[in-house]
């Protein structure tokens, strides 16, 4: 009888109800009265979908082997070699085997995935000793998350397709295949959870390569967590779990390992954006400073210190973290303190509220492949404002051993986020707590001088022309005159430059002019004749 492996813990489906001519079928977890003719139609499109399927699995296996493989020709040993293959042993020693390896893990996952786990590695086992010459566990890991598959579901199909096993094990086989048709939608979350759970069981023993470990490689996200945030996720509706899952499957690469930057590569490619933006030489000189303690300790030790920015709007606060992700070579996001959701853009929010979501750094740390990306947490100065508190986040987070076992809410896990970088900014002190400015680097950010914005004009055109491929060039008097604006800030001057080029590509000119707005002046107060 074939099994089901519903992890939603449904009760089996009802037998069909018929109403003259009309059928109570389900299709997409919906219950729909239809016509029994275009039922039977729908499940025959089924059957040659699903068959389909397994003849171009099918098909792949034997392009990938050209040459009939004998399993009587292959050499005793390997991981399978308990496998009493040709025999009607075989599904008994596979079945055993499966018990005991993953005996260590029962109380890490949920009895679905436990069953489910056990049974595709008795399949894929059989499969690997009657149509593999090598039989490892790596090899079988291997063949559960190959990108050449174009699905789980033919993966799964490709199982099936072997031959030699005893009746016993051919029984086994084509009842697991029938109840993996019930998993639908959620098999390929389903097999995702079972590679991190043979991964989890094959490590200790011994069977897998050591973790890809690089010399700054750190541990971010542990497997068994992700595991169980992954089985979690499972559970929920469609439109929470989709999100989650892709955050978590990310979180799963290189086992959950990232790397330091090259902090000394970092600090000499900061030495060019001084000359850039002599606004920001001092918060640059103290990121360097860090920067070179950090390339003289172990990557486990990597720390910058939180720095705050202080300055009007538009005078290059945020381009500093641009620069200093670009120079470290890692990923950046951006909050706002002052936002309505506050602390819950960082630790997300439970999967309870109705606009759950996960939070800014355990998906920045997991869709990237550094230990220290930059977070920009914007107007500090706003922080009161706040309906959820990022106060008392941002100094958890400020502390490295909590920071080191942080928590997302969304996902009930912890992960180490203890050496991400903030960079913070405001447009004054009044309003930024005093628990806040005693852990942090404040610097008063002046406004770039002309000579200065003449060079990020000049820059921004550059990239204009490198991103367009168009030789547009800007008037070079109006550029001088737009420079000399210190009452226009770098986001209205940037805006400016924007609308320029591409009023001369609209109309294919080789110069762009700009309209230059005026200057603001006081009004005058009373009243007009």
């Amino acid at each position: 009888m074939a099994k089901s492996y519903s992890s939603t813990g449904s009760p089996p489906r009802p037998k069909p109800s018929f109403v003259d001519g009309f059928e109570l079928a389900v299709f997409d977890h919906s219950r729909l009265l239809l016509p029994c003719a275009l039922v039977t139609e729908i499940a025959d499109a089924q059957g040659r979908e699903r068959e389909e399927i397994a003849e171009k699995a099918k098909a792949k296996k034997a392009s990938q082997k050209p040459q009939p493989f004998d399993y009587r020709d292959r050499a005793s040993g390997g991981d399978l070699a308990c496998i009493r293959a040709g025999t009607e042993h075989d599904l008994e020693d596979a079945q055993a085997l499966a018990v005991k390896m993953f005996k260590r893990t029962k109380s890490t996952f949920d009895s679905v995935t436990l069953d489910f786990s056990r049974d595709l590695f008795v399949a894929v086992a059989l499969y690997f000793v009657y149509q593999e010459k090598h039989c490892t566990f790596p090899l079988m890991l291997d063949f559960l998350t190959d990108k050449a598959w174009e699905s789980g579901l033919q993966m799964l199909c490709a199982l099936v397709n072997g031959s030699g096993e005893s009746p016993a094990a051919t029984k086994f086989l084509s009842d697991f295949h029938s109840g993996t048709r019930k998993l639908g939608e959620n098999t390929e979350s389903m097999i995702q959870r079972c590679a991190i759970h043979w991964r989890v069981a094959f490590s200790p023993v011994g069977k897998l390569p050591k973790l890809k470990k690089t010399v700054r490689a750190v541990p971010i996200f542990h497997p068994e967590a992700v595991a169980k945030a992954l089985t979690m996720v499972g559970n929920l509706r469609e439109e929470r779990r989709a999100g989650g899952e892709r955050v978590l499957m990310n979180a799963q690469y290189n086992d959950g390992l990232r790397t330091v930057p090259d902090a000394r590569q970092a600090g000499a490619k900061l030495e060019d954006a001084k000359s850039q933006f002599e606004n920001l030489v001092e918060p640059i000189a103290r990121l360097q400073t860090d920067l070179v303690l950090a390339s003289a300790m172990r990557p486990e030790d990597f720390r910058i210190t939180p720095i705050l920015l202080l300055g009007d709007p538009g005078i290059g606060k945020t381009f500093l973290a641009m620069q200093l992700a670009d120079a470290l070579g890692v990923s950046t996001d951006k909050i706002s303190a002052g936002g309505a959701q506050g602390g819950f853009q960082i630790t997300g929010s439970h999967t309870s509220w109705h606009t759950a979501r996960p939070g800014s750094l355990f998906s920045l740390l997991a869709e990237g492949k550094s230990a220290a990306p930059v977070l920009v947490v914007d107007e500090v100065d706003k922080i009161a404002n706040s309906q959820y508190p990022v106060l008392p986040v941002l100094l958890d987070l400020f502390e490295p051993d909590t920071a080191a076992n942080f928590k997302d809410e969304f996902f009930e896990m912890q992960f180490d986020a203890s050496r991400v970088i903030f960079i913070l900014t405001a447009n004054s002190l009044e309003g930024v707590p005093a628990p806040l400015l005693s852990r942090l680097e404040v610097f008063d950010v002046p406004r770039p001088e002309p000579e200065q914005r003449l060079r990020i004009i000049e820059d921004a055109a550059r990239h204009l022309r490198r991103k367009t491929k168009k030789p547009i060039e800007l008037d070079r008097d109006v550029c001088e005159h737009l420079a000399d604006r210190v009452d226009l800030d770098l986001r209205k001057t940037t805006r400016l430059i924007k609308e320029a080029f591409s009023k001369a590509l609209a109309a294919g000119k080789k110069t762009a002019r700009f309209e230059m707005p005026k200057k603001e002046g006081r009004r005058a107060i009373g009243f007009g004749c």
